[in-house]
Order: C-alpha cells, then structure tokens, then sequence
C-alpha cells in the first residue's frame, strides 16, 4: 500500500517495500509499516496498491486543488484499471462524505469502411479519434479558514465540529405596517465585497397603495356578505313552489361554495393588478440601484481582482433586473461591466459568422484553412470535405469536385485519415492538401483530379500509430505517440522518399502526446492532462536533445490571483498563429477560448473569444477544432457547423 499527502508546501510519498508484501495470496504474518502525518484542512490523501506508471509526473508536481480536480486529473492519464481512494479532509463532525461523479457515455466509433471496397493487403485502421485531455472543471468558490490559535488537545485524526455562531437579524430601517407591507427584495451579491446601503424606504406612494388593497378587500367582503343576503332571499322566489315556504332561505353549502369560488378570484384579481403596476417597478429599480453602486465601487477602485468581483456583482444585479424589465439602461450599463471584465482578463472578443446556411452535420475533428479554401476532416469516416467562398460571398460552399477519402488507390490501401494540412500551389505535385492514416501513408488530395497515394519509408522501430504530422522548412515530423517518438524526413518539393531520424536524444516525450507543433529546432507538445512541453533538437550531437517537461504556462493579468486559469481550461489543440506572428495558440474547448501565448516565454498574451449577448451565433458547446488562416480568419467547429471570425489581431 502507498500513501500520498499533498499540501500547500510539499507532496509526502508513504511506501516501504520491505514490509509491503508479494501483494497477493493469503499469509500467516502481517506486515505492519506505520507512519504519521500532519493533514490541514483542504489536503489530499491518496492511497494506492499499486500505482501506475502514468501517475509518476503528475504526482510529483501535483499541487493542491479540489478533490474532484484531482480526480479527474489523474483518471484521465491513464486507462489502467485503478484501485485507489482519494480523501480530502475538511471540518465537520467525523462524517466521511462520499463523492459520486456522473456516468459518461462512451459511444464506440462507426465502421467506417462498411462502404468501401475492402483492403487487400492489411485492414483498415480506425478514423480520427478525438484524444483525451484535462477536463475543464467549474470554479469553486475559495473558503478562508481562520488559523487555529489554541494547539490540539484531541487526536489528529478525529474531527472536531465547531459550534455555530449564533447570527443575529440584522434590523430593517423599513417601518412596520399594521395593515400591510409590501415585499422589498434583497440584493444580489455573487462574491464577497463590501455591502452598499440598505435600500432605500418605500415611498408614500406604495405605502398608500398597499393601504388601498387593504380597505378594498374589507369592502370586497362587506359587500360579498350583502350579496350573500340578498342572494339567498331571492332564490326561492326564482323558482315558486306551494311546498315550499316564502321565507325559507337558499342552502348554507351553496352560499359557501359561491363564497369561496368568488372571493378568492377577486382578491387574486387585485393583488395580480397592483404586484403588475408597482411590484414588478419596485424589484427592478432595486437591483438596478444596487448595480449602480456596485459599478461606482469598481471605477474607485484600484486593485484588479476587487474591481472584478465588483463588475460581476454588477452584472449579477442586471440580470436580476432584466427578469422584470429590459431597458436601455440596462443594456448599457451591461456592456460597460463586459468590458471592463474583458480589458482586466486579457480577453478579445469576435464577431463570428456562420460559415454555411445548412451545416455539414459530422463530427469535425481537424481543419486546415488557405487563403481560398478550408478542409475539414470528417472525425468518423475519415474523409475531407473542401469549402469554398461563396459566390455571393458573406460564407462558404461545399467543393463538389473534390475527392478526398480512404480507399485502394492502386497497389496502396489507405485508411481513415487522422491529420491534414493544406499545401501551397507549388511544387511537382499540384496538390492542394496533404492526409496521413494511421500506417503513414501519404494521401495527396487535388481538385477535379485523381489523388496520388505515396507510402512514407517504414522507420526502423516499425510504426505504432500515427496520430499528427507536421510540415515546417519542407521537412515532413510524424508524431507516433503509442511509440513515444516523433520521425523526421527530409523533403524535396513535399514528397519524401529518403528514411527518418528519430528527434529525440535521451529523453523522449510519454505516450499521453496528443498534438505537436514544430518551429526549427524547437517542438511544443500538447499532453492528455493538458500540459505542455518542448524539446529542442541539437544538430551537433543528437543525443544531446533534451525536453523540459512540464513547460510551466505564465499568466501575467493580475485579476488572475484567485483563479487557476490554465488549470480549469480543457485543451484541446495547439497550433501557430498566422505568420509572420510566431505566438502559440492553445484552443480551450469547452470555454470556447484560444489562448496566444509568446513562444519563448510561454507568456500569456490574450484570449480571443467569441462576442457576448444576441449577436453571437455560436451555441454552448465544446470548440472541436480551429484553425487559422494566412489572411488571418479564425475558425472554429462547434457541434457540426463553421464559424469564422475575419481580420483576427
């Protein structure tokens, strides 16, 4: 059994294998290894027979974070069948609380050679797969713990429950009514920070109406009961029966059933009438007067991280005021917080279009964008579709002529396709995008014409899987990640008949690598937890190549402070930015974001984000691919369809 405690200062390894045992079978003897130690509150304890190999980096720089972070952080780098139990300590009263986490589907791939006519020599391999990555966690609100000031007098390992403060009301400046009193609603606060005044008292006018509604009600049943009176009186004259006496009076359940039905309707009547006139006037200028002072608050203030919890309190309040009433007002004051939020987090924001009137309707796992054309990679058939401007312009077409798609060209069978790359219009072989399968074969794609298949020469390790590739300086990186290597050719005019070298020296990258990008000398790597790392090739002695591994992300915005940006974003995809721009862009899925990030310094720059409000077409949903033009236009692929965004800084 070993023991992991992670804390705000260190991570404690527990594990003595002289007294750990074979691990199976039954023995006489048991062997018994104690150790202590200290947990605060908000720690981590791992315990684990037997620990993954995939686990090693992770857990010696994991910091602190929430248990489900951590969860999920390490059941995505590995797919070992895990026995393990995660605690996080907290105060309470000895309860130990069990954590649950949601099913997720798992869909298997569709055959995507049911129509194709079979291979001859080999099978096909499976089409793109999405890879896995960090999963984006929701933030969580922080919760200050006063430090202790008496030491323990009880055993660390028995929680003691504190006693809870008695909360005294806070008194209402609000004078009481004997007849009736009308609602005030409170203000809305989403974090804390420093409470404006207490709305202000209700005015003449809503007291003298609630004391209207009042003496309308008594008069309601002052003349309910004459109606009554006069009611019963006059139906047996209605209806004239010898049998019946003159004075006899109607039934007392027919009365009370009239009563009851009658009543109730005019008291809803009323009250519907005055909480529609001034109710509804009240509630909003409330929440707008509180959204008032929260922005002074934020335009007195000089510390970024207050100033934004103060423009998300203002934002907060608008909504609640919109639920009753949309104003201009409202409106402006909405997109002046906006703003100011975007400005403090280093966010752009752009106007997307939608790219086609009807979308394409498959999952799109990669695209490649020229300054006439954008191909897209069908994630489960493995084929690619080529869009075209529109005649008409303002989006873009499907290019019927082009054919590009798995299948026996000649003696060579290819299979799915799994990355591609657009191709100047240069060079021997006139085409305009270049595939890859899973068994690096080479699919030169071209319209209107017949595609050309050329096997990449077989490294000497043999090919695991391909899962990317690359071209930079006409040299063609393969990325073989179940084989942890990255294979080099050397091209002339993008054909490449001459073996590879293998990239790394020494140290070579894990097998959780789910993208890559190249620069030179220089490759970046993208892993399944979404960290990242670089390795530099030395021309001189090749072994000498070395990889820093993790590539720490720098996050220069100060309104940051509180947050652990990169740790909740979910990436995706890396690629370069529009030349001659060499900043690194890192695409967050499921916030719709992509992070520049300066290549040297692996310092954040901005986020470019899609507009706020009705303006913005894009729906909630994860970005499944993006990609970035020479002319600079932005791309991404959210749940089958396009959306491009022109003139990207």
């Amino acid at each position: 059994m070993q023991a992991y405690v992670f804390n705000q200062h260190e991570t404690k390894h527990i594990f003595e294998p002289s007294v750990s045992g074979k691990g199976l079978g039954s023995s006489q003897n048991i062997h018994i290894h104690f150790a202590q130690a200290d947990l605060n509150v908000g720690d981590l304890l791992l315990l684990c027979g037997k620990v993954p190999n995939a686990w090693s980096t992770a857990l010696k720089d994991a910091k602190i974070s929430s248990l489900d972070t951590m969860r999920r952080k390490l059941t995505t780098i590995t797919h070992d069948d895990l026995n393990a139990l995660l605690i996080q300590s907290g105060i309470g009263s000895g309860v130990i609380h069990f954590g649950t986490s949601k099913p997720q589907d798992e869909t298997p791939p569709l055959d995507s050679t049911a129509n194709l006519p079979k291979p001859a020599e080999k099978e096909s391999t499976p089409a793109h797969v999405l890879q896995p990555s960090a999963y984006a966690i929701p933030p969580q609100e922080k919760v200050e713990i006063p430090k202790q000031t008496l030491p323990r007098e009880f055993p660390a390992s028995i929680p003691r429950a504190k006693p809870k403060e008695d909360v005294e009301p806070a008194e209402s400046n609000i004078p009481e009514e004997k007849e009736a009193q009308e609602p005030i609603s409170e203000p809305v606060i989403v974090e804390s920070s420093p409470q404006p005044e207490v709305p202000r008292e209700p005015s003449e006018r809503t007291r003298q109406t609630a004391k209207a509604i009042v003496t309308g009600m008594q008069s309601a049943r002052k003349i309910s009961a004459s109606l009554g009176e006069r009611f019963r009186n006059f139906l047996p004259r209605l209806l004239p029966d010898p049998n019946v006496d003159e004075n006899s009076t109607v039934s007392s359940n027919t009365l009370m059933l009239f009563m009851a039905i009658v009543i109730p309707l005019i008291v809803v009547i009323l009250a519907s009438v005055v909480y529609l006139r001034y109710g509804r006037n009240e509630q909003y200028d409330t929440y707008l007067n509180q959204a008032q002072q929260f922005r002074a608050q934020a335009l007195a203030q000089t510390n970024p991280v207050e100033q934004k919890l103060s423009w998300r309190n203002v934002l907060e309040n608008i909504r609640r005021a919109e639920e009753h009433r949309e104003t201009t007002e409202t409106i402006n004051l909405k997109n002046e917080a906006n703003t100011s939020l975007d400005l403090l987090l280093g966010v752009t924001r752009m106007q997307f279009n939608p790219a086609f009137s009807v979308k394409p309707g498959f999952q799109i796992s990669r695209m490649s964008a020229s300054e006439n054309a954008l191909y897209l990679l069908n994630a489960e058939q493995g084929n690619v579709l080529r869009a075209i401007p529109s005649v008409g312009g303002g989006g873009f077409e499907i290019d019927t002529n082009f054919n590009c798609r798995p299948g026996t060209y000649g003696n060579f069978t290819v299979g799915p396709l799994v990355d591609i790359v657009a191709l100047p219009t240069i060079g021997l072989i006139d085409a305009t995008l270049l595939g890859i399968d899973a068994s690096g074969n080479l699919l030169y794609c071209k319209t209107s014409k017949v595609e050309e298949v050329i096997p990449l020469p077989v490294p000497d390790t043999n090919w695991g899987r391909v899962t990317a590739f690359a071209l930079d300086s006409g040299n063609l990186y393969v990325l073989d990640a179940q084989s942890r290597a990255v294979w080099v050719y050397a091209g002339r005019d993008y054909t490449f008949s001459e073996p590879p070298y293998f990239f790394f020296g020494q140290q070579t990258p894990t097998q959780d690598v789910i993208d890559f990008i190249i620069s030179g000398d220089d490759m970046y790597l993208l892993h399944g937890d979404g960290r990242l790392s670089s390795c530099s090739y030395s021309r001189i002695d090749t072994s000498a190549s070395s990889c820093k591994d993790p590539l720490p992300l720098v996050n220069p915005f100060p309104a940051y402070q509180n947050e652990d940006l990169f740790g909740d974003a979910h990436f995706t995809q890396l690629i370069f930015a529009a030349p001659p721009d060499p900043s690194l862009l890192l695409l967050d899925t499921e916030r719709q974001s992509l992070m520049r990030f300066a290549p040297r310094s692996v310092e954040l720059q901005n986020q470019f984000r899609p507009t706020l409000g009705r303006g913005n077409p894009i729906p909630a949903g994860s970005v499944s691919a993006v990609a970035v033009s020479p002319d600079h236009v932005l791309y991404f692929a959210v749940d089958g369809q396009v959306y491009f965004a022109v003139n990207m800084p």
